[in-house]
């Protein structure tokens, strides 16, 4: 008994540790802006290839899946896999005032639990924060067929969602082969906006057949005004009342997409 608890002390690995710097501390604060426009805590996984974050919103009506990998990153290293809960306000509210020409060391050892921060231009600041009991739920991705597709600039995407949630609390959004539509009907007043496929907000256009679902304003208007912030380009793959894919391009092959429930409506 004595040996083979001898044994397995000198095989216990070392304390995993995570540590990475971006020369851009505001793109690091965007992308953490995206994560909450949904959650205020969450499970970020660090291995050696890069970071990863998939979690449901607390109603189950939306989920989010990061990925920034090592490469996206200036310096990275992760000597195992390491899983961290963190509170993501809590750290915006600490990133709040970082610029695009600060840089940011992010620095995780899971023998005190706590992750350091530290941003540096013409003064270094550093912060320390506490990391919390990691989930033990295992959310899976979404397996959804989609019938359309709809590829558009984000900045055209928010304003039209902005207008859109001027007027009412859902939006329903249409695609043909040629076209894609967005409608919003409230008490008052109602919008119609469309696009034809060769628009200048409109980089693409892919249906199978007409398509068309209506989703909630309130969590697709957080996800796309915390989406354009880190990204140029949108992507929207839906079918008729089913959850929609929101794919917002990340360089260096990142990941951040999310997906959201439908609202069926009563014939």
């Amino acid at each position: 008994m004595l040996e083979s608890s001898i044994a397995s002390e000198k095989t216990k690995p070392a304390h995993a540790m995570f540590k990475a710097t971006m020369n851009d501390a505001r793109l690091f604060r965007n992308l953490l802006g995206a994560i909450s426009s949904l959650i205020e805590e969450a499970d970020f996984n660090a291995t050696p290839e890069g970071i990863k974050l998939r979690s449901m919103d607390p109603s189950h009506i939306a989920m989010v899946d990061f990925e920034w990998p090592k490469t996206a990153f200036d310096t990275y290293e992760c000597n195992g896999n390491t899983k961290l809960r963190l509170s993501v306000s809590n750290l915006l509210k600490l990133l709040k005032r970082t610029r695009s020409d600060e840089s940011i060391e992010v620095v995780y050892d899971d023998t005190n639990k706590k992750l350091n921060i530290t941003l540096k231009n013409k003064i270094t600041r550093k912060f320390i924060t506490p990391t919390l009991e990691p989930s033990t739920e295992e959310v899976p991705t979404p397996k959804v067929p989609f019938n359309a597709r709809v590829k558009i600039t984000a900045a055209s995407l928010r304003d039209i969602i902005d207008d859109a949630q001027a007027i009412s609390d859902n939006v329903k959004l249409e695609v043909t082969p040629d076209k894609f539509t967005v409608r919003a009907t409230g008490e008052l007043s109602s919008a119609l906006i469309e696009l034809d496929k060769g628009s200048d907000a409109i980089l693409d256009i892919d249906a199978k057949e007409p398509t068309k679902a209506t989703y909630n304003l309130n969590y697709l208007g957080e996800i796309i005004r915390a989406g354009s912030g880190a990204s140029e380009v949108t992507s929207l793959e839906f079918s008729t009342n089913m959850p929609i894919k929101v794919e917002f391009e990340m360089p260096q092959q990142g990941r951040l997409l999310y997906y959201l429930a439908p609202r069926i409506e009563s014939e």
